[in-house]
């Protein structure tokens, strides 16, 4: 294997994973290095992603011969929920770093083996979990300070959204072994930023609605509540069949502070957040858009990625971040099948 150099874009990487998401992530990896090598189980769809991204790159339909063929740094796995154990851990034993695009596994005992697999063969494991660098999100985080709003005490978020266009059922994103069940695509994002906002979470709540689409093999609607060791709570409402929001429109969150309270408001091309100290008499509006909200967010975690990797510097994400979020989701999953039963994190016993 190649040994990382000092220079960002000397790194060479293998992107594992050529679903429409590979393309996005793919071009931002370019700006800090090479990827040499793209894999997919479909081959064509492999070649149709390096020619998107202009690459004179080898194709490969089998994840383990680009990993034994190729001289590189790291894999980006933007495969399939399902495959990233199996693609990480076989990456890792091979003494590649991994970026891993979120959920970071199906299941918490997947997430665990891939981080000792990380551990025991010394490479970095990073969750991109971009959610809480976004730049409208991560100033929520930043309004917390107790010079402005203070800390969080409550979070609301409902998330009914119509998730139609995106045609889930009769794939593998429906089928909860294989997508990581009901937050997978409609709550992950959050339940992450809620862990940035408040910390690590003590119990969870939850409870399954009735069934509106019966083409998903999971619950479509859960409610569920956290509380974390700040004491603070956070409420995820979830919903797949409400016609009303697009998915971008459907995740805002209303947060009571010590000293005041917010509320972002998302429209399909920009953002709005609103906010206001008790002790004021009119509302801050501030306004993003989506393209300034989004790239900003991309850059910092795969900058950090190279620069732990390369320089072996601090990131802004590691593995504890997507670890925790699956641990999060399961967590609720466990609660709603008990009918509401308090849970309590951690879940497993990691001494």
């Amino acid at each position: 294997m190649m040994k990382s150099q000092n220079r960002a874009n000397s790194m060479r990487f293998g992107l594992i994973g050529c679903g429409n998401f590979g393309v996005e992530l793919g071009k931002y990896f370019l700006e800090v290095g090479e990827i040499v090598a793209v894999c997919d189980v479909l081959r064509e769809r492999a070649g149709a992603t390096a020619k998107a991204l202009g690459l004179e790159a080898s194709v490969y339909a089998d994840f383990q011969e680009l990993i034994d063929q190729q001289s590189l740094d790291a894999v980006v796995v933007t495969a399939a929920n399902f495959a990233h154990a199996e693609i990480a851990c076989a990456a890792a034993r091979a003494g590649l770093h991994v970026f891993c695009e979120k959920v970071m596994a199906t299941s918490l005992e997947e997430c665990w083996e891939m981080v000792r697999t990380a551990r025991q063969h010394n490479v970095k494991l990073m969750v991109g979990h971009k959610r809480r660098l976004r730049v409208s999100w991560s100033r929520m985080i930043a309004l917390t300070d107790d010079a402005l709003l203070g800390e969080p005490l409550a979070i609301t978020v409902t998330q009914y959204a119509d998730m139609r266009p995106y045609d889930y059922p009769g794939t593998w994103w429906a089928d909860p072994k294989l997508s990581g069940g009901t937050f997978s695509p409609l709550g992950v994002h959050v339940i992450d930023w809620f862990r940035a906002m408040c910390g690590d979470a003590e119990s969870v709540c939850a409870l399954y609605g009735p069934q509106v689409e019966a083409g998903y093999q999971f619950p479509d609607l859960v409610h569920a509540m956290y509380r974390f060791q700040s004491g603070a709570l956070a409420t995820l409402n979830t919903s797949f069949m409400y016609p009303l929001q697009k998915f971008r429109e459907a995740q805002g969150p209303m947060v009571q502070c010590r000293h005041g309270g917010m509320k972002l408001v998302p429209e399909m091309d920009v953002i709005h957040l609103h906010w206001q100290r008790l002790d004021e008499q009119e509302a801050h509006h501030e306004q993003f858009s989506i393209e300034d909200d989004f790239s900003p967010a991309y850059r910092r975690e795969i900058g950090d990625f190279v620069r732990w990797v390369s320089e072996d510097r601090e990131p802004c994400l590691s593995w504890v971040e997507g670890l925790r979020c699956v641990e999060m989701m399961e967590g609720a999953y466990r609660s709603a099948q008990e009918d509401g039963r308090r849970i309590d994190f951690p879940l497993m016993d990691e001494t």
